[in-house]
């Protein structure tokens, strides 16, 4: 580890750049508001290089013929940017190169690909690094952040990484990745950015021809010129401009590789599907970053709403064309998994899902990644992952035995963040008096499913708020047309879309509908009344099994094979249910209910999984 330097040390700034993408050979000379992409980085740099801030600039290239234009232009251009070459693949090589060069006692690392460095951001690295002796500083994993590409480091620490004999090619391609697998060797320090930057939603950075038409757009709105306008106003111009980040959307992520682990998550979500197998997903990607510091990246089929969801959270997400092969979604996984230094892959699916990748699993496993499933234990596919979460109380598949699983943990806390579990207090609602019914019946709004029930709730004669919930996924206009049928229901009530506080709405409840899936789930793991419409066969058999297990729940059946009037039937049973001395308390003690543990014991399952796979954390 280092120390804290005595008197000033010498901050030298090294931007890496290649002209070899394979998405976009040449980036790094392509023309971008006048400039060659490499020139927009050195400009920032060289700002504060006269400001005394930084004492040199390197650009260190490979000693390939292919850089030889870009080592040319540099030369010229930039006389007072020191050029170092080397080996292509062994990056850390060049920049001990550049430390003995400028004998230099801090580097600051940037990518030369990303075009709009915050220069905010490296002073508060420089100012964590000095103050900590840290020998690498970069900001704290769990979040996506916009401004990447850029991290410090201990000159000292990089040399003695370079003299490491148990250093990977990976790790000499990638420079820093092996500081971050190794805390127990080196001083990380994390500082926390912006709030405004810790975002998953925009991508300024250039690997595609979409990245660089992206970057084109944006100086267009630039009235000082793109080089010249800093990342907050950047992304002020872009709020103002909803357009221009869906040019590059589909681009992927640039991986800063800054955690100790990542972990990938395949799952899907949608209109028909529902959002739940990416809600649990998304939770459980929360809790590995709030309580272990490590990164996720979710890989999903195009569908309404899926990206937004998750890049709400701050992750990163990649969207799989619809309809494309289960062949080629396999190998996009792999790819990924090793663009991105996945440690473990995550797999979410319904059972249809899981059916057509049962060929998959074995297959994940001989590729070297850890197999973790949730939900759905079909055999035999199930047996193949190293850990398997089954949260959801379905129909045993046949074969399916949690006991014959070496690491397998059941029960619905493990749907419910920390966080996200309300106290012991009866939460009021400001609506009156009255009961209060919560609607969700998918995100999507499946088959109208919602305005059907609440014709049901408006005969059942109960009264009081009704609180309707949907998703992203659901069509246009279906906001407006759910506001309509309460007015013409005369029903009092409010529709809300995409709402993050859901088992909190759970808790003001009296009752709940729902057609089934995660928010079901919930609604038992926080004991409230539950009545079922389902909207799907397979849904209506799932909820048969889950109504046996909790007694709270009521199944009305298929939707279309049921009326109005027994849906109201069993909401007015449900309400009498809600009265009894069973559910008053809403004590989470029900003897049927099959609970989890909780988060201690995910967490330590997952720790125990990195280990057991001698992944460093």
């Amino acid at each position: 580890m280092t120390t804290v330097m005595a008197g000033t040390p010498r901050v030298v700034a090294v931007v890496q750049a290649r002209m070899g993408s394979s998405r976009l050979p040449g980036k790094m000379l392509a023309e971008l508001d006048g400039a060659p992409l490499v020139d927009h980085a050195l400009h920032r740099l060289m700002m504060l290089r006269r400001t005394g801030e930084l004492d040199a600039v390197v650009l260190a290239t490979s000693n390939e013929a292919a850089d030889d234009p870009l080592a040319a232009h540099v030369a010229e251009r930039w006389p007072d940017v020191t050029l170092v070459r080397g080996q292509e693949q062994r990056v850390l090589l060049r920049f001990v190169d550049a430390i003995q060069r400028t004998a230099a006692d801090v580097v600051v690392r940037v990518t030369g690909d990303c075009p709009v460095i915050n220069l905010n951001g490296i002073r508060q690295m420089l100012l964590a690094q000095q103050q900590q002796g840290a020998d690498i500083v970069n900001y704290r994993p769990g979040f996506e952040y916009v401004d990447k590409g850029v991290e410090v480091v201990a000159a000292a620490a990089l040399q003695a990484l370079a003299r490491d004999s148990t250093l990977t090619a990976h790790d000499a391609e990638h420079v820093t990745s092996a500081f971050y697998r190794s805390p127990q060797h080196y001083r990380i320090a994390y500082i926390d950015s912006d709030p405004d930057l810790r975002r998953g939603d925009l991508r300024l950075t250039v690997d595609t021809p979409a990245d660089l038409a992206f970057f084109r757009a944006l100086a267009d709105k630039c009235p000082n010129g793109l080089m010249n306008t800093p990342l907050p106003e950047v992304i002020a111009i872009l709020a103002g401009c909803p357009e221009l980040p869906a040019i590059n959307a589909d681009s992927g992520r640039k991986s800063a590789l800054h955690e100790p682990v990542r972990i990938g998550f395949r799952c899907d979500g949608g209109a028909s599907l529902g959002m739940g197998h990416v809600v649990g997903c998304l939770r459980l990607a929360r809790l590995l970053a709030d309580e272990l510091g490590w990164g996720a990246e979710f890989l999903v089929y195009e569908e309404p709403g899926v990206r937004e969801l998750i890049q709400s959270e701050g992750f990163a997400v990649e969207q799989l064309p619809s309809g494309q092969s289960v062949a080629h979604d396999f190998r996009r996984l792999i790819e990924k998994a090793s663009e991105s230094d996945w440690s473990a892959v995550v797999m979410n699916f319904d059972r249809q899902g899981l059916e057509n990748r049962q060929g998959m699993f074995a297959d994940i496993r001989k590729a070297g990644l850890p197999l973790v499933f949730m939900d759905n234990p079909l055999p035999p596919g199930c047996y193949e992952s190293d850990l398997l979460i089954n949260a959801l109380p379905h129909p045993d598949y046949p074969g399916y035995d949690p006991g014959h699983h070496p690491n397998c943990l059941d029960g619905l806390e493990y749907f419910l963040r920390p966080n996200e579990v309300p106290g012991d207090e009866k939460l009021e609602t400001n609506h009156g008096s009255g009961p209060r019914i919560l609607v969700a019946m998918g995100g999507g709004n499946l088959n109208g499913l919602t305005q059907r029930v609440l014709e049901a709730f408006a005969e059942s004669g109960v009264g009081g708020f009704v609180d309707i919930v949907v998703g992203l996924a659901a069509p246009a206009g279906t906001v407006q047309q759910l506001q309509q049928s309460l007015e013409r229901l005369n029903l009092c009530g409010e529709v809300s879309v995409n709402v993050s506080d859901l088992p909190r709405r759970m808790r003001m409840a009296d009752i709940g509908l729902s057609a089934l899936g995660l928010t079901t789930y919930e609604m038992a793991a926080l004991e409230l009344p539950t009545v079922i419409v389902a909207n799907s066969p397979f849904n209506a058999e799932v909820a048969a099994g889950y109504c046996r297990q909790y007694s709270g729940a009521r199944l009305v059946g298929f939707w279309p094979s049921v009326t109005v009037a027994e849906i109201a039937s069993a909401v007015r049973d449900a309400m009498s249910l809600n009265s009894s001395a069973d559910f008053d308390e809403r004590d989470g003690k029900s003897a049927d209910r099959v609970v989890g543990i909780g988060k201690d014991e995910i967490v330590q399952a997952f720790r125990d999984l990195m280990t057991n796979k001698g992944v460093k954390q």
